[in-house]
C-alpha cells in the first residue's frame, strides 16, 4: 500500500516521506483526532451509573422546602431521571408537600427518560416514583434518629445524601449590636451615635451566633453521626454532597456570622471525610465477623456563589435581605449569581462522577481562594465593594 502511494506521489510530483515516517504522522494523527472525544467522555462521564442505576438510587435531600431553592431543584432533577427512591427532609411540611407535587410532575413529564422504565413495577409508579417528605428539625437528636430509622426501615439503606439546609446572617458584626460606624445610625440620648454596644446588643450578637451555629453546623454533625454508618454498610459506592458557601472560603463584610458559621460547617465536613477514609482503608477496623464490611463514602463540597433564591431572608440576624434576586436579573456567565437549577446540575454530575473535594461555584471564584492567600489586600476590596461596605 505504501509502494503505491508513492508511486502516486512521485507521478504527481508530491514528496512523500519514508514508510516510518508516514506511520508516525498516522498515529499521531489519530491520537490527535480521537483526544478531544475521550477527554469529552471523561468529564461527562457517569461511572456511578454502572453500580447504582438512577432508578435504584435511595436519595435523602435534606433541606428541600424551600420555593425555588437548590434542595428543589435537586429533588426535581432526580425525579425527572427517574429516582424511584427520594426522601425530601424539612421542617416545613407544606413547603414539602407543594416540592413532592412539583417532583411527581416532573417525573411524568419526563416520560423520554427510559432508564425508570426498564425495571418491574406498576405503570404508575414507574411514572411518579416513590417521592416521600420527612417532616424534621435536624438540630433534634430524636427527630434525626427517627430519620434514621424511618430510612433504614423504608428502604434498607442509603446511596446518597445531600444536606441543604442553613440560614444566613446579613449584618456587621457590629451591626447585630447596633453599633456599626458604618451601617447603624442609632443614636444616643446626646443625638450622637453610640460607639459601644450596651448588653441587649451583646445578647443580640449571642442569639444570633448561636441561632445560626445551631442550623448551620450542629444539624449538619448530627446528620453525619446518624447517616453515615448507613452510607458506609448498605451502599456500594456511598456520597454526600455538602451545599457549602464560598463564604466559608473567602471572608466577607456583612457576613461575618454568617460566614464563620459555614466555615465551621465545611471544616467538620472535611474532617470528617478524612476519618471515614480510614473506615474503608483500614482492615483492622471492629471485629470483621460481627461489623459489617465499610465502603469508601466520598464527601463533596459545593461552596456556590451568590445563589437566586429567596435564601437570605432566613436571616438570624435580623438583616434586611434586600431585593430578591430572580432568574430575569442573574446571569451565571458574569459570575453575578447562580440559578439553583446551575447548581443542582453541578453537584449531580459530581455525585455520578463519585467525586469529592471542593467544588466552587463559578469558577471563576475558584481563582479569587488563591489570589486572597497572594495578595489579601486586592480581594478584601472587592468584597467591600461587592457588598457595599465602607466604599
Amino acid at each position: 500500500m505504501s509502494d503505491l502511494i508513492h508511486r502516486l506521489a512521485q507521478r504527481v510530483g508530491i514528496p512523500v516521506p519514508d514508510p516510518k515516517t508516514m506511520g508516525l504522522i498516522g498515529t499521531g494523527t489519530c491520537i490527535l483526532v480521537t483526544l478531544p472525544f475521550i477527554v469529552l467522555f471523561y468529564l461527562r462521564g457517569r461511572p456511578r451509573f454502572q453500580h447504582i442505576p438512577p432508578y435504584r438510587e435511595r436519595v435523602v435531600i435534606i433541606g428541600a422546602s424551600k420555593e425555588k431553592g437548590v434542595g428543589q431543584a435537586l429533588a426535581v432533577a432526580y425525579a425527572s431521571r427517574g429516582c424511584r427512591n427520594l426522601l425530601l427532609v424539612a421542617r416545613d411540611e407544606e413547603g414539602l408537600e407543594r416540592v413532592r407535587q412539583k417532583c411527581i410532575s416532573e417525573a411524568r413529564r419526563a416520560e423520554d427518560w427510559d432508564m425508570s422504565n426498564q425495571v418491574p413495577g406498576e405503570e404508575e409508579e414507574r411514572k411518579e416514583g416513590r417521592v416521600e417528605i420527612f417532616k424534621a428539625d435536624c438540630t433534634d437528636p430524636e427527630q434525626v434518629d427517627s430519620l434514621r430509622r424511618y430510612v433504614q426501615d423504608r428502604w434498607g439503606g442509603l446511596d446518597t445524601l445531600h444536606i441543604c439546609l442553613g440560614v444566613s446572617a446579613l449584618k456587621p458584626l457590629l451591626g447585630v449590636a447596633s453599633v456599626d460606624p458604618i451601617t447603624d445610625l442609632k443614636k444616643d440620648g446626646e443625638g450622637h451615635r453610640s460607639i459601644h454596644p450596651d448588653v441587649r446588643g451583646l445578647e443580640s450578637v449571642k442569639d444570633a451566633v448561636n441561632r445560626a451555629s445551631e442550623i448551620n453546623l450542629t444539624s449538619t454533625a448530627l446528620i453525619l453521626t446518624a447517616l453515615i454508618p448507613t452510607l458506609q454498610t448498605t451502599s456500594p459506592y456511598p456520597s454526600v454532597a455538602l451545599m457549602s458557601s464560598v463564604a466559608a472560603l473567602l471572608p466577607a463584610p456583612t457576613r461575618s456570622i454568617y460566614a464563620s458559621t459555614k466555615s465551621s460547617q465545611l471544616s467538620l465536613f472535611r474532617s470528617v471525610a478524612i476519618e471515614c477514609s480510614a473506615h474503608s482503608d483500614s482492615p483492622n477496623v471492629g471485629d470483621q465477623q460481627q461489623s459489617p464490611k465499610r465502603s469508601n463514602l466520598k464527601f463533596l463540597s459545593v461552596c456556590p456563589g451568590t445563589i437566586s433564591t429567596s435564601f437570605r431572608e432566613s436571616a438570624v440576624d435580623g438583616g434586611d435581605p434586600g431585593q430578591p434576586l430572580s432568574d430575569s436579573n442573574v446571569s451565571v456567565e458574569s459570575g453575578k449569581a447562580l440559578t439553583p437549577a446551575y447548581v443542582a446540575e453541578k453537584t449531580i454530575l459530581a455525585v455520578d462522577r463519585h467525586e469529592e473535594g471542593i467544588i466552587v461555584l463559578p469558577r471563576l471564584y475558584q481563582l479569587a481562594t488563591w489570589l486572597e492567600k497572594i495578595f489579601p489586600s486586592y480581594i478584601h476590596n472587592k468584597a467591600k465593594k461587592k457588598y457595599n461596605y465602607g466604599c
